[in-house]
């Protein structure tokens, strides 16, 4: 059984999912050649369910964010020893591949705070976070609450807010002022590694497992907390610049692929010759003699 004892040769990174019983992670992990730790904290009632699709494991119950808060403040080595830490909703439809270029993107552009782009499919609550095609990604003012990606030192600056907030309201507009983005390149969407989003905005065990909570009264005491009463009418509006796909025109690629097509050619015929030399073995390739 999983523990929050660390893996003995832990991961770059670090996802940390609040699951429910129907909880979506086991596919972002189906593929073992990926870049990131999967941590789950089942808020459900069912012993021992997703213990098996992880590599550390909790129960806890209760609302999202002040539980990471919890887990977070009580497991300092969570924090400290992964470069990035992701904090997906658990209704988001992704593959091993997408989340792993996903850290590798944010670290190649030395971001801060990230979330993975909606693909155009997904419930939404800002048409802004859809996925822009011919981008990588796009520098923001705003990353939500859904899936935020976090650099070991934007979380540490940020992990006192996710006590303040039951829901999750209010949070998303208060982490940008908490980092230095002053050179607008450290908030991002990426937009070349999509998600999709499930379930209907409010339609999650969140809103269900506590009705009485109130997300507007959320909102508005982190704000005022924080002092950014008036990030909320514009943050999700800030368009910075981006990072665009270039890809080379048809002709170039066309040319391109010929001549990759030629080169395994040479390299067919080249080997038929070393095989008639017995230079190479013809089942692993490796060379026997001098050329």
């Amino acid at each position: 059984m999983p523990s929050l004892a660390l893996p003995e040769r832990p991961r770059r990174n670090l996802v940390i999912v609040r699951a429910g019983d129907y909880s979506l992670h086991p596919q972002w992990v189906a593929d073992p050649q990926r870049n990131f730790d999967l941590l789950v904290s089942y808020y459900g009632a069912v012993e021992g369910l997703h213990e098996d699709s992880c590599d550390l494991y909790e129960r806890r119950r209760g609302p999202k964010w002040p539980c990471l808060g919890e887990l977070l403040g009580g497991h300092p080595p969570l924090a400290e020893r992964y470069d990035a830490v992701w904090l997906p909703d658990d209704d988001l439809a992704v593959d091993t591949a997408t989340i792993t270029r996903m850290f590798d993107l944010f670290h190649a552009h030395r971001l801060a705070l990230a979330q993975p782009a909606l693909t155009r499919e997904s419930y939404f609550t800002f048409d802004t976070l859809l996925q822009q095609e011919g981008f990588l990604l796009r520098y923001m003012g705003f990353v939500e609450v859904m899936a935020p990606i976090f650099s070991r030192d934007a979380l540490r600056l940020c992990q006192e807010s996710f006590h303040h907030s039951r829901i999750g309201w209010g949070l998303d507009f208060v982490w940008p002022g908490l980092i230095d983005n002053t050179d607008r390149r450290r908030i991002a969407v990426l937009d070349a590694t999509p998600v999709w989003h499930t379930r209907p905005v409010r339609g999650g065990d969140l809103y269900k497992n506590h009705p009485d909570a109130d997300p507007q009264e959320d909102e508005r005491r982190v704000l005022a907390k924080y002092g950014r009463e008036a990030s909320r009418f514009y943050a999700k509006y800030q368009f910075f610049g981006g990072v665009r796909e270039v890809r080379p025109p048809w002709g170039q690629r066309l040319a391109l692929a010929l001549r990759a097509l030629n080169a395994k050619r040479r390299w067919r015929r080249r080997r038929r010759q070393l095989l008639e030399r017995g230079i190479v073995t013809s089942r692993s390739g490796e060379t026997t003699g001098t050329v």
